[in-house]
């Protein structure tokens, strides 16, 4: 997955070569069989000319597909996942899980080079954010078809999962990581907070913030100590991140291990 994160990184950021033979993909042929089990698909939606730009960048970077590789080298899961990239009307992502589809949405990463393009490190803004958004949409989908026990909220527990999933990559990982905590903290900037705010089913803006930067440090306090010593998390918050992140992968340690292709004791 690390050289899909770092071709998503060029790509994304304007790379236009793309192989005119890859723009044209047939829809994906769905297994009814439940004998062979079922795989991560990635398909990419014809784009109306306003977004055919994207989508062929999209395709050049090969995100979906190196990323779904990963998870089908990775995970057994029961039934086929379709991951679309396509237009959906507003710039954002979901999980349907009736159809067994993760929809990531053009418009979203139209949104995203509109805001952070004329910023610095914009190429990693724009491709952590995307990555991320895509990955949590995939925990929701991992979390239904394996039908496995969540006991908080839901879109608390697919942060996990993506931040998991991108912490594994290394140190364009990492940076992805943190691009994604730099991107929540600049929209918490922009909210305004009502009933709505409180009521929503997802964490704060800047409670994922800190939660995030809690899970980057937790892995090993001694690797970004800049973290605490720079004031990015509290120092009561810090001090129990390293005990919070060895339970957080040790919880989603045993709910994947059953269902891993090959035993991995590092996993996720």
């Amino acid at each position: 997955m690390v050289r899909c994160l770092i071709l998503m990184v060029l790509v994304l950021a304007g790379c236009r070569e793309t192989p005119r033979e890859a723009l044209d993909l047939p829809s994906p042929t769905l297994s009814k069989d439940p004998s062979i089990g079922g795989r991560f698909i990635a398909n990419y939606d014809v784009a109306s000319p306003r977004y055919r730009e994207l989508r062929e960048r999209l395709i050049a970077s090969r995100l979906l597909d190196t990323v779904l590789a990963g998870l089908n080298d990775t995970l057994k899961v029961p039934e086929n996942v379709l991951v679309v990239a396509t237009e959906c009307g507003e710039p954002s992502a979901h999980y349907q899980p009736e159809a067994r589809r993760v929809s990531v949405c053009y418009e979203l990463l139209d949104e995203l080079t509109r805001r952070f393009g004329r910023m610095e490190g914009s190429d990693i803004l724009i491709a952590g954010t995307f990555a991320f958004v895509m990955l949590h949409e995939l925990g929701h989908a991992v979390v239904h078809v394996l039908d496995l026990p969540v006991t908080g909220r839901e879109e608390d527990v697919a942060d996990q999962f993506a931040t998991m999933l991108m912490l594994r990559e290394g140190a364009v990982g990492d940076s992805l990581t943190f691009a994604v905590a730099s991107m929540f903290a600049q929209q918490a900037d922009s909210v305004k907070f009502d009933e709505l705010t409180f009521a929503d089913e997802h964490g704060l803006d800047l409670q994922r913030v800190y939660n995030i930067l809690c899970w980057i440090y937790g892995r090993d306090p001694t690797r970004y100590p800049e973290v605490v010593t720079e004031g990015w998390l509290t120092d009561s918050r810090a001090s129990r991140c390293q005990a919070e992140y060895t339970r957080l992968a040790g919880s989603w340690r045993r709910l994947l291990q059953p269902h891993l292709r090959v035993p991995a004791p590092d996993f996720p």
